[in-house]
């Protein structure tokens, strides 16, 4: 018995040390529009909760413009998540996006018991794990990301559902404000398309290293491109 004790804190050590966050881990981003400084966002693991007595971790996404940039066109977002502590899917998805003379508010919450997922103005039925841009971000933080695998998913933000695939197409070494990393080069799309109905094409730059960072997010669209740059981890 002993022995077997032993070896079954060794496996829950080692798989805790998979997980390359923790709880206050605080990620900071330069935004970019056509490579002139517009704003910052910032990705903040807030910490442990309990939402219909499943274990989640709360995070938290804010992104605003600054200067100039917030008298010809503001933004002011911010979206908190609450993912599965477990598999990495969205237990709830609470949006308040602010940007110009556009403002929505949505809070989207998922019960998989009954296979249902419920805003303020309707219920829908689901048959998979949803995973938006944010929960998807933390949950390929705890894989290993293999070249030309696609991976499939799912997400739900209160208006329709989104099926939609990643693949990793390459390597890169990006030059931030804390240093060069080796990155992989993660592309989304919908159905061998572009991921945005308006042609516009990304690309997320994920650390090649233990803590597996979203260094650089990428938005092609056909107004310009949109650059967000990890500047500060605290």
């Amino acid at each position: 018995m002993k022995y077997y004790l032993s070896f079954i804190l060794f496996l829950t050590i080692s798989f805790c040390q998979e997980i390359p966050f923790k709880v206050g881990e605080l990620l900071k981003y330069s935004a970019q529009f056509q490579q002139i400084p517009v704003g910052e966002a910032e990705l903040f693991f807030k910490g442990e909760e309990k939402f219909n007595e499943i274990d989640v971790y709360h995070v938290t996404w804010k992104a605003y413009t600054k200067g100039l940039a917030s008298t010809v066109f503001k933004i002011q977002d911010k979206i908190d998540i609450w993912i599965d502590k477990k598999d990495f899917f969205t237990h709830r998805l609470k949006k308040d996006i602010n940007e110009g003379s556009y403002s929505k508010k949505v809070d989207v919450k998922f019960d998989y018991g009954k296979s249902i997922a419920t805003t303020d103005s309707k219920e829908i039925p689901i048959d998979f794990k949803a995973r938006d841009p944010f929960s998807m971000f933390y949950y390929l933080r705890t894989i290993k990301l293999k070249e030309n695998v696609v991976m499939n998913f799912s997400a739900y933000e209160g208006k329709k559902i989104i099926n939609y695939n990643l693949q990793m197409t390459g390597r890169e070494i990006i030059k931030s404000p804390i240093g060069e990393f080796k990155c992989k080069i993660i592309k989304p799309f919908r159905d061998g398309k572009n991921l945005f109905k308006n042609s516009g094409d990304m690309r997320i730059w994920i650390s090649d290293d233990k803590q597996r960072l979203p260094v650089k997010i990428q938005i092609k669209m056909k107004v310009g491109t949109m650059t967000l740059l990890l500047k500060e981890i605290n």
